[in-house]
């Protein structure tokens, strides 16, 4: 794979802080479950609806805030570690592939 296939393939499974922040300001949790995190998505969506009813509202907004705000930030964890998990499968394939080289560069008699 090039290295212009490979941004490519990064950059198709990024995903949008801006979209992350909107869910959660309008379903809190939904952030969290774009961003492949099923539990606290769903532990968010459950407390905050908690809290709207005890407090009548009140201290659900503060809270949706604080969604938005983690929603943008839970799509930049995701994307950096979306670029740890390529990069690292990067280096085991290049490493396997020139093992792979080496055995049958010996097999062959080059040294």
């Amino acid at each position: 794979m090039s290295e212009a296939e490979l941004m490519l393939l990064v950059e198709s499974r990024k995903k949008s802080g801006g979209v992350a922040a909107l869910l959660n300001l309008f379903l809190p949790g939904a952030g969290y479950i774009y961003c492949n995190n099923w539990l606290i998505g769903i532990v968010a969506f459950f407390f905050v609806i908690t809290v709207f009813v005890l407090s009548f509202g009140f201290a659900a907004v503060f809270l949706v805030l604080m969604l938005v705000i983690d929603g943008f930030l839970c799509a930049k964890r995701y994307n950096k570690k979306l670029i740890e998990r390529v990069i690292k499968e990067r280096a085991e394939l290049q490493r396997k592939t020139s093992a792979s080289n080496s055995k049958s560069l010996h097999a062959v008699g080059v040294s």
